[in-house]
């Protein structure tokens, strides 16, 4: 009962993650489609396009700023004064359009400053999405070749499944047959129920890394592809010079710590401009219209030809220069040039500090591929004799040669041995593409990167 329970649930899950027909899938194309749908990359693009609409002459202040306005008033007046001239109600309108411009037309260079800094600020966010378009690419190669990593340990368990299912079927028969005493038997039916839940754990984590990798790419988690790049692995010999030299030269996060350091010397010289005088010219237009209601108004000398409604119209123009020179202010724009230049320093301590962090996680992932190449050349002679071994045991195991023990060690080992082997793979591949990553090769690497 248990044999075939588990028998069942390993067949319903690969059918449920092979029932669907397969798309196949490069390496190359999985960037592709994740560097056109990640999400993380997405909102990076959109902030670049943010950093470009306000680089502008606008934002840095340029042009002139002109504004209309328009003004409606209702006055009601209602006079009792005996020694007054006008007596009554008196009810006035008016309607005043008006046209303003305020243009600061020198303010120290400000403005040619602040069209430097917006520009260097473009520069940075763009040099940020390059860095989470490096981040992504890295994890969709490490995310792919890690679903390639789960896909051949099913492998390798399905033969195991597979020898432990063929051996329990063939001790079982003996039993059958009285040359097998049970102990035996329930010996191999331990290792054929300990090889089944395994592989049903694998099959898991295979579906789940395929899962992962589809949202890396932005699809929908529920698609299946054929991965056709396998984990075979073509080590590389580098030297620690060259992959410094690119490095300094080309890793884009220490690219923008120097941008940071244009910026902080961008908003020294913003802050000096405080010094220079600041001459701006407004202008002005305003037309008024007036209406007057005096029919319930009485006056001191009556003149029967007065006009009960009086309408009056006012035209006026305004322009003029004003010249601003900070004399005094206790200090601020002072402390505020000195605080700039702590900044600026501060930067280039940031840049020195980034690059030894660099050159020290490049000397330890340099160490560690060199390693890791060694333990693959290791691991594929490891696989060779352990494959070799349990094909010779398979036969002397019919033949009564070895125990049952003893061929189930043997088996274990090739297990142990082949899980080793795939994951010494996956190390190197994982330890190159850090290489690349930190060298600024990644992006190079794939000429459709925007």
């Amino acid at each position: 009962m248990k044999y075939f329970l588990l028998t069942l649930i390993f067949s319903w899950i690969t059918l449920s993650g092979y029932s669907q027909e397969q798309e196949t899938l490069s390496l190359s194309d999985a960037i592709q489609v994740g560097l056109a749908n990640n999400f993380d990359i997405q909102v990076e693009e959109l902030n670049v396009e943010i950093a470009k609409n306000n680089n502008n002459w606008g934002a840095a202040g340029r042009w002139p700023t002109i504004s209309l306005s328009v003004a409606q008033n209702n006055n009601f007046r209602d006079v009792e004064n005996p020694a007054g001239f006008l007596q009554g109600l008196t009810i006035s309108n008016d309607v005043t359009p008006g046209v303003n411009v305020n243009w600061t037309l020198f303010s120290g260079f400000a403005v040619n400053i602040r069209r430097e800094r917006l520009q260097q600020l473009e520069s940075f966010t763009r040099g940020n999405a390059q860095v989470v378009i490096e981040n992504a690419i890295q994890a969709i190669i490490n995310q792919y070749y890690l679903t390639q990593l789960e896909r051949e340990r099913l492998d390798v368990l399905e033969t195991v499944f597979s020898l432990s299912k063929d051996r329990y079927e063939y001790v079982r028969l003996k039993g059958e047959l009285g040359s097998a005493v049970t102990f035996d038997i329930l010996q191999e039916q331990n290792a054929f129920l300990t090889d089944s839940s395994n592989l049903v754990t694998q099959e898991i984590n295979y579906l789940n890394t395929r899962r992962t990798l589809n949202l890396l790419m932005g699809q929908d988690v529920t698609l299946t592809y054929d991965l056709t790049d396998s984990l075979a692995v073509e080590s590389s010999n580098y030297a620690l010079d060259d992959l410094y030299e690119r490095m300094i030269a080309s890793n884009r996060n220490l690219q923008n710590q120097y941008i940071n350091l244009e910026i902080a010397r961008s908003d020294t010289r913003l802050a000096k401009t405080e010094l220079y005088p600041q001459l701006n010219f407004t202008a002005g237009a305003g037309y008024t219209w007036q209406r007057q209601d005096v029919s319930n108004a009485q006056f001191a000398f009556d003149d029967p030809n007065r006009e009960e409604i009086v309408q009056g119209r006012t035209l006026s123009y305004a322009a003029g220069f004003t010249l601003n020179y900070l004399l005094f202010d206790g200090g601020r724009v002072r402390q505020a040039i000195e605080n700039a230049y702590t900044q600026e320093r501060i930067s280039q301590v940031q840049i020195e500090q980034q690059k030894i962090t660099l050159r020290n996680n490049l000397m330890a992932t340099y160490d560690l591929y060199n390693v890791r190449k060694k333990l693959l050349s290791i691991s594929e002679e490891n696989i060779r004799s352990a494959q070799l071994n349990l094909d010779l045991s398979e036969e002397r195991f019919r033949n009564g040669t070895i125990s049952s023990f003893d061929y189930r060690d043997i088996q274990v080992n090739y297990l142990n041995t082949a899980l080793a082997n795939i994951q010494a793979k996956y190390n190197l591949i994982e330890s190159e593409t850090e290489l690349m990553r930190l060298t600024g090769g990644i992006l190079s690497e794939y000429e459709n990167v925007n």
